[in-house]
C-alpha cells in the first residue's frame, strides 16, 4: 500500500511567522517535488461544520464560509469546483481526520493538537497525500482556542470569510503567495477583509491546476547580469499592459520558470527576492530560495490567448539595500476608486532621495515623509473610474525593491439605508427591497445564517446601484439580524438590526371566509406556528369556542357579529405576536349539508346525486374532493340544479376511486359547508355497481374536537346498498336528519 504523507499549511497573525506553512505556487511533495492534485478537481466535496465558532451566533459562520467557497468556484476559467454537502448528518461531524469528509471546523479546545497555547497560527489546512501527489484528504481548522472570529468587524477578531478563502486555496492545492494583495498571502490581520476576494494571482493559480480552456503561459530563465548564473527560488511576477499584477511563480533549481493561467495579452516580467514580507519560512517545503539580487523589469512580451511564449532570459541585478514591506504591515493597502488614501509602510534602505511609485501610471503615489531609513508615509490617489485590481509598489534609492500587488484598487463600501419590510416570518417567503448605494452586480446579501448572491438560485437581484431585491429563506432562530451587502471585492455595507425574523403565528387560509351574523359558523384557520396559549378575535370580539388542533390548524365556532364589509380576524400567541386575515359576517344563514343520495358512484362521473340540507341558494356550487381543512382543490360538479333551499340536484364529475369530500359553496357570500367522505367513487366492473344513500348530521352541542372529528363533519348514517337492493327498497328508505345548533 502506498505510503501517505501529511502537509500542514497555516495562516499566521501579522506578528508571528508560521512554523508550518506554504506558497501560491502549487503545493508539492517536499521529497520528490510532485505537485499535489485532487483526482476529481471538478467535484471536491466540502462540509461546513454546523457547530461554528463560540464567538458567533449559531449558523452565523455559514454565509461567510459559503462566500469563500463561491469565490474559488467563480475563479474565471478555472475547472476547480467545491461542492458543499449540506446534509445535517454531515454537518454534525467533527472527525476531520477521516478521509471521507473534508471539513471546515472551528477547533475551540485544540483537540487537533495544531494549536498549542501561544500559537500564532490563526487557521491551518492539513493535507494528506500520496507520494505521487494525489490528495487523499484535506480539512480546514480554525484556531478557536487561541483567537476570536467575527463576521461583523468586531475588534480584535479575525474575519471568518477572509481566513476561510485563504485556507480553501491550500485545500485546493495552492501554496502561499508572494503577492501581498493575494488571498494566499501568508499573513492576516483583524482589520483586513480584502483577502476574501481572489486576486488575479489566485485565479491564475486555480487555472494552473484545472482550466476550462487552455490558458496562456510565459516562461524563461532567471539569470544574474553579473555572471549569468542562475537564480533558484526567485519570485517571478507578470504585470499586464496596465501595470496590474497578473500572476507569479517561483523559479526552479535551474532558474527556469513558467507562469501559467494567464489571459492573452502583453506583459512585463520581473524577478524579486522573497526576503520580506514573505520568505522561505512561509513556503510548504522542498524549495531553495535565493534572495541576494534585485529586480530588473523586462521588455514587454506578448502572448496570445491559449498560447505559450518564452521570454528567454529574465535578468536580475546585484543585491540592493532597499527593501519594501514587512509582515506586520497590513496588506493589501486598500485604495478606493475616486479617493485619496494615506498609508504607512516599513522596510529598509529608505530615506530622502528615494522614490516611491506604482506600477499603474494612472495611480499616483506621493511620499509625505520618510522616518529614518525604515518607514515611509505616503498618499495614493485613484481616479474615479479606475478598474479594480492590484498594483505593485516600487521603491528606488539607487537600488530597486518591488512589492508585488501591494495596493488593491477597491470600490467604495456599499451603503444600506433602508430595508422594507423590516419583518417577516421565520420560515421565509418575504419579498424584501434593500435601498442604498454602491451596489454592484455580483453582490451578495447576508441576513442571519442565510446567504443571497446576485443571480444565484434562491439568491438576490441587484436591480441597480441603489436597489437589491430578494425573497427571504427560512432561518433556524427567530430574532433581529443585520442586513449586510457584500461587494464581490469583499468590502461590505451593514444595516445593524434591520430585519426581524419573527416566530409570530401565520394565517394561510380561513375556510369558510364568511358566516352568518348570528354566529355558530364552524371555520378552520390553517397556517403556521399556532402555539398555546392562543386567542382568536373577529372584529375585536374574542371567540370562546376555539380548538388548537395542531401547530398548523385552529378550529373555531364563531360568536355573533355585524353583517357588512369584511372585518379583521386575528390570531394572537402568548408572546402577543399577532397574525391577521379577513372574515365577513352576512345576513344569510349558513348552508347546511345533511344528506348525499346516492353516496356511491362510478369514477367516470355522471351519477345524479341529490343533496339535502338547508339554506341552499341559486348561487350554490358543489365541489367533490376539496381539501377538508382549506376547501381548496377538488373538482366542480358537472352540473348543479337548485330545486329549493333544501335541495340541490348534482351530476358528479369524474374522480379517482375512494371517499371524497362534498362541499356546497355560495358564490356570492363565500359561505360554505363541507362534508368529509360524503361521496365514494368506485371503479366500474367486478362488483356490479352500487348505490345507496348517506345522511350527515350537524353536530349537537359537544366539545369542538368531537365536532369536527378526523374528517370534518361527523357522518351519523352511511348506508351502502347494492344497486338492485336500492331499486327494490327505494320507496321505503328514510333518512335521519339532525339540525345543527
Amino acid at each position: 500500500m502506498e505510503a501517505r504523507l501529511r502537509l500542514a499549511l497555516g495562516l499566521t497573525t501579522a506578528a508571528a511567522l508560521a512554523t508550518v506553512a506554504a506558497t501560491h505556487v502549487r503545493l508539492r511533495n517536499p521529497s520528490n517535488e510532485a505537485e499535489l492534485f485532487w483526482p476529481n478537481p471538478g467535484a471536491i466535496g466540502i462540509v461546513l461544520s454546523s457547530a461554528g465558532s463560540d464567538n458567533l451566533a449559531p449558523g452565523e459562520h455559514l454565509p461567510a464560509l459559503r462566500l469563500a467557497i463561491d469565490a474559488w468556484n467563480r475563479a474565471s476559467g478555472s475547472g476547480l469546483t467545491l461542492v458543499e454537502n449540506t446534509s445535517p448528518s454531515a454537518q454534525s461531524r467533527t472527525d476531520w481526520g477521516n478521509d471521507n469528509v473534508h471539513l471546515m471546523l472551528f477547533d475551540e479546545s485544540n483537540t487537533s493538537g495544531y494549536f498549542p497555547q501561544g500559537s500564532g497560527t490563526v487557521a491551518i489546512t492539513p493535507v494528506q497525500y500520496f507520494s505521487n501527489g494525489r490528495i487523499a484528504d484535506a480539512d480546514v481548522l480554525f484556531n478557536g482556542s487561541g483567537f476570536n472570529f467575527t463576521t461583523s468587524g468586531a475588534l480584535g477578531a479575525f474575519d471568518v470569510g477572509d481566513v476561510a478563502a485563504h485556507e480553501l486555496g491550500h485545500l485546493l492545492g495552492l501554496d502561499h503567495s508572494g503577492v501581498a494583495g493575494a488571498t494566499l498571502y501568508p499573513y492576516v490581520d483583524p482589520t483586513v477583509i480584502e483577502h476574501s476576494s481572489l486576486a488575479e494571482d489566485d485565479e491564475g493559480g486555480a487555472r494552473a491546476i484545472s482550466a476550462t480552456s487552455t490558458p496562456a503561459s510565459l516562461s524563461g530563465t532567471v539569470l544574474r547580469q553579473l555572471d549569468s548564473s542562475t537564480v533558484e527560488g526567485a519570485h517571478v511576477v507578470a504585470r499586464d499592459a496596465n501595470g496590474r499584477t497578473a500572476g507569479a511563480t517561483l523559479s526552479g533549481s535551474d532558474g527556469t520558470f513558467t507562469i501559467r493561467g494567464l489571459a492573452g495579452g502583453t506583459y512585463t516580467l520581473y524577478a524579486a527576492p522573497l526576503d520580506a514580507p514573505v520568505s522561505v519560512a512561509n513556503l510548504g517545503g522542498g524549495q531553495t530560495i535565493q534572495t541576494n539580487f534585485q529586480p530588473i523589469l523586462s521588455a514587454p512580451i506578448a502572448v496570445a490567448a491559449g498560447a505559450s511564449a518564452s521570454l528567454g532570459t529574465l535578468w536580475v541585478g546585484i543585491d540592493a539595500l532597499a527593501s519594501l514591506g514587512r509582515n506586520y504591515d497590513e496588506f493589501p493597502l486598500r485604495a478606493t476608486a475616486g479617493a485619496q488614501s494615506v498609508f504607512v509602510l516599513h522596510g529598509s534602505g529608505m530615506g530622502n532621495g528615494s522614490t516611491l511609485t506604482s506600477s499603474d501610471p494612472s495611480v499616483s503615489v506621493s511620499p509625505l515623509s520618510w522616518t529614518g531609513t525604515t518607514m515611509v508615509t505616503f498618499t495614493v490617489n485613484v481616479p474615479q473610474n479606475e478598474p479594480l485590481g492590484h498594483v505593485d509598489l516600487e521603491l528606488n534609492n539607487g537600488g530597486l525593491s518591488i512589492l508585488a500587488g501591494a495596493i488593491e484598487i477597491a470600490p467604495p463600501d456599499p451603503v444600506v439605508t433602508q430595508v422594507a419590510p423590516a419583518q417577516g416570518p421565520i420560515d421565509g417567503g418575504t419579498s424584501v427591497v434593500i435601498q442604498g448605494s454602491a451596489f454592484r452586480p455580483g453582490a451578495s446579501v447576508v441576513i442571519g445564517e442565510q446567504l443571497y448572491t446576485d443571480g444565484a438560485v434562491g439568491g438576490c437581484t441587484v436591480v441597480d446601484a441603489n436597489t437589491i431585491t430578494l425573497v427571504t429563506s427560512a432561518i433556524s432562530t427567530a430574532g433581529t439580524y443585520d442586513v449586510v451587502v457584500i461587494d464581490p471585492s469583499g468590502v461590505e455595507g451593514r444595516a445593524p438590526a434591520s430585519f426581524d425574523f419573527s416566530s409570530a403565528p401565520q394565517i394561510d387560509i380561513v375556510f369558510p371566509a364568511a358566516g352568518a351574523d348570528t354566529g355558530g359558523t364552524a371555520i378552520s384557520i390553517s397556517g403556521e406556528r399556532f402555539v398555546a396559549p392562543i386567542i382568536v378575535r373577529i372584529d375585536g370580539v374574542v371567540q370562546q369556542d376555539v380548538t388548537l388542533v395542531s401547530d398548523t390548524l385552529l378550529q373555531v365556532v364563531t360568536e355573533p357579529g355585524s353583517a357588512g364589509a369584511p372585518v379583521t380576524l386575528e390570531v394572537e400567541d402568548g408572546n402577543q405576536a399577532i397574525a391577521s386575515a379577513l372574515f365577513q359576517y352576512t345576513l344569510q344563514a349558513d348552508p347546511v349539508l345533511s344528506m348525499v343520495s346516492p353516496s356511491v358512484g362510478a369514477t367516470s362521473g355522471g351519477t345524479e346525486v341529490t343533496l339535502s340540507g338547508a339554506n341552499f341558494t341559486q348561487n350554490s356550487s358543489v365541489v367533490f374532493g376539496a381539501d377538508q381543512v382549506t376547501g381548496l382543490g377538488g373538482t366542480a360538479a358537472a352540473s348543479v340544479t337548485w330545486v329549493d333551499a333544501q335541495t340541490l340536484l348534482v351530476m358528479t364529475p369524474a374522480g379517482s376511486a375512494g371517499a371524497k369530500s362534498v362541499a356546497v359553496l355560495d358564490g356570492t357570500t363565500s359561505q360554505a359547508t363541507l362534508v368529509g367522505a360524503g361521496f365514494t367513487y368506485q371503479s366500474q366492473g367486478g362488483g356490479g355497481g352500487g348505490g345507496g344513500c348517506g345522511s350527515i348530521a350537524g353536530a349537537p352541542p359537544m366539545d369542538a374536537a368531537a365536532r369536527w372529528g378526523a374528517a370534518g363533519w361527523i357522518p351519523v348514517l352511511a348506508l351502502l346498498l347494492a344497486l338492485s337492493q336500492l331499486r327494490r327498497r327505494q320507496a321505503s328508505l328514510s333518512f335521519v336528519r339532525v339540525a345543527r345548533r
